[in-house]
């Protein structure tokens, strides 16, 4: 089976417990600790054109569309998109949503002021061509925020691995939002995708610094954590926002 097809039927699997988990979200403080992000990141514009690339079942574009944006949100996954329609509806707001891949966009050059995306490009089989894709929709002077983690180094990193080892790691997953479904298809994908095998967000800065943007922040955020190994104190990059200004 065709890896992007394998991923995607993942993902279709994922929806409802995904969608119950943004849901969940969208009912706590972590509510405001996105909208907060969000904001700080944007264009210093008052009414944006914004697309969430990856919106699973739409929790970002969501936010966007309460703060009063126009908000386009695009997903590889059709019951992501489902569950986005629902999940929209139901707190009265108006998403533009397509099925969509995220390396391949179909809109015209320069549509966006912002551009948000979360935890989608570490699952990516070409994740340059997604950033391509995004810079080249995205209006100069516009903003491209990405939240995205090492979620699969420890396949290929010793440090990551020990990290996993440690009693530091807490498992993201909550059983009642994982639904049955077995999270090692995800796991065994995930070996083979490019990102997986690299530190980031160095690899991620690399590429922004070669396509010429304006300007790059970074926010990352470490784990640290005594190694089982040899009972010393390390760190991983746990999870990292990239901005950038086109």
């Amino acid at each position: 089976m065709e890896q992007r097809q394998r991923i995607r039927d993942y993902w279709n699997l994922r929806a409802e417990g995904f969608s119950l988990s943004n849901i969940d979200q969208l009912k706590t403080d972590q509510k405001d600790i996105w909208l907060d992000l969000l904001q700080r990141y944007a264009p210093a514009q008052e009414k944006l054109k914004c697309l969430d690339v990856g919106c699973g079942p739409g929790f970002l574009a969501i936010l966007l569309a309460q703060c009063g944006h126009q908000v386009f949100a695009v997903d590889y996954t059709e019951n992501m998109l489902e569950y986005a329609q629902k999940n929209a509806q139901a707190v009265n707001v108006r998403i533009r949503l397509q099925r969509m891949d995220a390396q391949k966009l179909l809109f015209e050059d320069e549509s966006f002021d912002y551009i948000v995306s979360r935890n989608l490009t570490w699952n990516l089989e070409y994740p340059e061509e997604a950033y391509r894709e995004w810079l080249r929709v995205l209006k100069p002077g516009g903003r491209m925020v990405n939240f995205d983690g090492n979620h699969c180094l420890h396949h290929h990193h010793d440090l990551y691995r020990e990290y996993r080892e440690s009693g530091a790691y807490i498992d993201p997953h909550k059983k009642e939002f994982v639904k049955d479904v077995d999270l090692h298809i995800m796991d065994e994908i995930s070996k083979k995708l490019p990102l997986s095998r690299i530190e980031r967000p160095a690899w991620d800065t690399a590429f922004f610094i070669g396509a010429g943007v304006k300007k790059i922040i970074l926010d990352i955020e470490r784990a640290v954590f005594v190694a089982p190994s040899d009972q010393r104190k390390k760190s991983v990059i746990k999870s990292f926002c990239i901005c950038v200004e086109k």
